[in-house]
């Protein structure tokens, strides 16, 4: 039970332990790197967590996606609707990563389906993975990041002493994030704490398994619930991997793990 019964653990396991983004965290202490596409994925799901991305679901059931789209995951994927509100002010890759979904469907409103579709068309891939490349120099530049080094955590690609200590710290917040029994124990406390744990577990790959214990009852949660971040993965995988002019050397198109095809496609 992770310590319960001789008090490891108390209420404060359930709070951030720094402030950093899902997505650097995911870099910092997850399996991620800057170029993978999991990176904007993440800050996707930030922005429906904020409201600047709207999310319209219209099937009820959870759902699970497999290693490859499927048909299946088409028709999933067709009832559920993203519109971009994009009000206030934004991080300037958050900024990219809405125009870079707005490129990429030429509307401001769409279903993930099309997306998938879309990742299809060569022209379309090329102009993602242009975005995508300048994406990732905005969220390396804003957060001071080049991957070898980030302030007083990671120096010379290696974890500082202040570093491995954090990285405790993270790792005991995911021990809470799929536990049952710490979940039941210190459970979150309004729907803005429910969906940032949710958004955060995402960051280490188990926000299926944080969703199974915890209430779906916002648009982010129930993005999760759809399987919407490993849908959103292999979409954009997809569209890098239709990329015609593959660079080396320059690190613009990194990422790509596996080929997905899309039903339908080309």
């Amino acid at each position: 039970m992770l310590g319960l019964n001789n008090n490891q653990y108390d209420e404060s396991i359930k709070n951030i332990p720094s402030n950093e983004s899902s997505s650097l965290i995911s870099v910092l202490f997850g399996k991620n790197k800057c170029r993978d596409v999991n990176i904007l994925s993440l800050t996707i799901l930030d922005l429906i967590n904020k409201d600047q991305i709207k999310c319209d679901i219209d099937f009820n059931d959870s759902y699970n996606a497999g290693r490859k789209l499927t048909h299946r995951d088409m028709e999933v994927m067709k009832k559920i609707t993203l519109r971009l509100s994009n009000k206030g002010e934004l991080k300037t890759s958050e900024t990219l990563a809405i125009n870079l979904l707005k490129n990429m469907n030429k509307n401001k409103k769409f279903n993930l389906k099309a997306m998938a579709k879309q990742s299809n068309n060569t022209s379309i891939a090329n102009k993602f993975g242009n975005d995508f490349n300048e994406f990732v120099k905005a969220f390396t530049n804003e957060n001071e990041f080049d991957g070898k080094n980030y302030k007083d955590i990671l120096e010379n690609d290696k974890l500082t002493n202040r570093g491995k200590e954090l990285k405790k710290e993270w790792r005991n917040f995911q021990n809470y994030l799929k536990s049952n029994d710490l979940t039941n124990h210190y459970p979150p406390q309004s729907l803005e704490e429910n969906s940032t744990q949710i958004l955060y577990s995402a960051s280490f790959d188990i926000e299926k398994d944080a969703l199974n214990i915890r209430q779906n009852n916002t648009q982010l949660t129930d993005f999760i619930d759809k399987d919407g971040y490993k849908l959103l993965n292999m979409i954009f995988n997809n569209a890098l991997d239709n990329v015609t002019e593959k660079r080396n050397g320059d690190g613009v198109f990194y990422g790509v793990n596996e080929k997905y095809t899309i039903p339908g496609g080309g």
